[in-house]
């Protein structure tokens, strides 16, 4: 499993010291939030980091981006990360690491590439918690219904993508492709 690896174990323990700060923070500032796409994947089949992911998505409501901009100024001073907005989304950055945050208006992707993407009312909310690595992260009210909808196969098939190689590989799901990257 260590060959579809992309990133460095230092890099993975940035990852998730990282996504632990910014959950705190929106936590801890009233942002809701719910993780999606491959990181929603990961917390539901791997329990965690998934092995050659390279990168953290999360979603948050337009309405809270005035809230996020203010809040930019603390993770650029007390934590090094740098908050930058690009077109319909922003990212968490520090160094070669990011976190992904897209945008919804009521659970739904205003970009037309994302549309398929968004949540019924159904399956958004209300959000639940669960376990992301150490890390309690919260989720689709009806994330098994919404990863069945969006990722037809995952419990039999992994996608092996990133966005390093750019290679898109199929596999079978087995045990040990289930096991999560974790930090150390």
């Amino acid at each position: 499993m260590e060959c579809l690896q992309v990133l460095s174990q230092n890099e993975v323990n940035d990852l998730y010291e990282m996504f632990k700060h910014l959950v705190n923070t929106l936590d801890k500032y009233s942002i809701d939030y719910c993780v999606t796409d491959g990181k929603l994947l990961g917390a539901v089949r791997h329990g965690g980091f998934i092995p050659w992911d390279d990168d953290i998505d999360i979603a948050i409501e337009s309405k809270d981006v005035p809230l996020m901009m203010h809040l930019k100024y603390i993770f650029e001073c007390v934590d090094k990360y740098k908050l930058v907005r690009v077109g319909k989304y922003m990212k968490l950055k520090k160094d070669n690491i990011w976190i992904d945050i897209f945008l919804l208006d009521d659970g739904v992707f205003p970009q037309k590439h994302f549309k398929q993407l968004s949540f019924t009312s159904e399956e958004y909310k209300p959000f639940k918690e669960i376990k992301f690595g150490e890390i309690i992260v919260k989720v689709p009210h009806l994330y098994e219904e919404y990863l069945d909808r969006i990722f037809k196969d995952w419990r039999e098939i992994a996608y092996v993508y990133n966005h390093k190689t750019d290679i898109k590989t199929k596999l079978p799901m087995c045990d040990k492709l289930r096991q999560p990257l974790l930090p150390q």
